[in-house]
């Protein structure tokens, strides 16, 4: 149970990264292609703005919130992975009978 419970807080962890990096990358795309600002709340802001005629794209990460989605989205991994663990313990005890 211990074992599944690590392994689905790990799977959780890589997921976790992995989709807070694809959602950082498309707010920037989506911000540079439309030229416009967007906020991805907690996560990131990306903005394209023209300074002195030059265009700049500008992007603000938020770490708190990033270490807050990523600590929910793995606790939750592991939750789920404990569960499991003791679905799989009780399907294999023997029934008394």
């Amino acid at each position: 149970m211990i074992r599944t419970t690590v392994t689905a807080a790990i799977a959780g962890l890589a997921t976790g990264v992995f989709g807070l990096v694809i959602a950082c990358f498309a707010a920037i795309a989506i911000a540079f292609s439309t030229r416009s600002g967007v906020h991805v709340p907690g996560i990131i802001r990306a903005e394209f703005v023209t300074v002195d005629g030059m265009p700049q794209l500008a992007f603000l990460p938020d770490w708190g919130g990033m270490a807050v989605a990523l600590l929910v989205w793995t606790a939750l991994a592991a939750l789920l992975g404990a569960l499991a663990g003791r679905r799989n313990r009780i399907r294999r005890e023997p029934a008394d009978g």
